[in-house]
């Protein structure tokens, strides 16, 4: 089975909408009451953004290989911690960095070797 261009862009967008996901759970976890959790609804955006992307995964891995779907998966922690600088002020030292070009280097690898 070979793997359609496409569906690896589906799951990288896939990627983006978890990591925009885990975004809003924290954005929410920090404004969290005990009155209600369905009132929430930077909690509830996260959810819904997580079921999208759970879709689009399943219609990639209909048309590609999980040998080379999969890997690209790896990229929602480049996007958590780009998402988390912007967004949340959060620093980045230099292992931060080298893990992320370590991923990305990987997942072009994997690609390339497909």
């Amino acid at each position: 089975m070979r793997t359609e261009k496409w569906a690896v862009f589906l799951v990288l967008f896939a990627t983006l909408l978890t990591s925009t996901g885990q975004l809003f759970y924290k954005l929410g976890l920090e404004r969290l009451s005990l009155a209600s959790v369905m009132d929430n609804y930077l909690l509830l955006l996260g959810l819904f953004l997580y079921i999208i992307a759970m879709f689009l995964i399943l219609i990639a891995l209909k048309y590609g290989e999980l040998s080379v779907l999969y890997p690209v998966i790896a990229m929602s922690y480049v996007w958590v911690a780009l998402l988390s600088i912007f967004f949340l002020g959060e620093p980045m030292g230099f292992l931060k960095w080298s893990g992320v070009s370590a991923i990305i280097v990987g997942i072009a690898l994997i690609g390339a070797g497909s």
